[in-house]
């Protein structure tokens, strides 16, 4: 794809998400979107079929971008994922808008649903602190990576605008000592 193209289409992703925050799936509209995006509707229509078809690209939402490769310790990579999540529900509103498309897509036919992905995602380093022997014998990782997903989903839905960080680091602080060996508790948190 084209530079003007990725560009146009990241556009019209944004502003769609930021339509959806603001009137609910429902209630938002294509000409709504193309109208605070600045595009012609052929440009929606070029890059997305409809507005399920927008829905659906934001469903697709990878949890890892911007995250850089993971270098030290593998808990210590899932507590930056978590953070990385938490900020960018604060400063992107594609973040903020996919759980909330997500739980609409349990009750659409034919909707992809991204918890599945979004889980296996927070549990791949959950697995690896698991084999690195840095939690704790009684954890189980797809347990714990469904209790991020959900508290993570719940602060798209319920919170201050610009809080998410703050919040996430709360629930590390209140996970951590339940999951890590004590060594990797006081070492991750000291990178947080």
């Amino acid at each position: 794809m084209q530079d003007r193209a990725v560009t146009t289409r990241h556009t019209i992703l944004t502003t769609a998400a930021e339509v959806i925050i603001e009137r609910g799936y429902g209630g938002a509209s294509i000409s709504q979107i193309t109208a605070r995006a600045g595009v012609a509707a052929g440009a929606v229509y070029f890059h997305f079929r409809s507005k399920e078809g927008i829905a659906h690209a934001l469903l697709g939402l990878d949890l890892l971008e911007g995250l850089p490769p993971r270098r030290g310790p593998a808990l210590q990579y899932w507590s930056d994922l978590t953070l990385l999540m938490a900020q960018r529900l604060d400063t992107d509103p594609k973040v903020r808008a996919a759980p909330y498309l997500a739980a609409l897509a349990d009750n659409h036919d034919g909707w992809p649903s991204p918890w599945p992905a979004w889980r296996a995602t927070v549990a791949r380093p959950l697995h690896a602190a698991e084999r690195e022997g840095e939690l704790q014998a009684h954890v189980q990782p797809e347990a714990v990576a469904e209790l991020l997903i959900s508290a993570w989903a719940g602060m798209a839905g319920h919170r201050t605008p610009g809080t998410a960080q703050a919040q996430m680091r709360t629930f590390l602080d209140c996970c951590l000592p339940g999951i890590a060996m004590p060594a990797v508790v006081t070492r991750t948190e000291q990178n947080l």
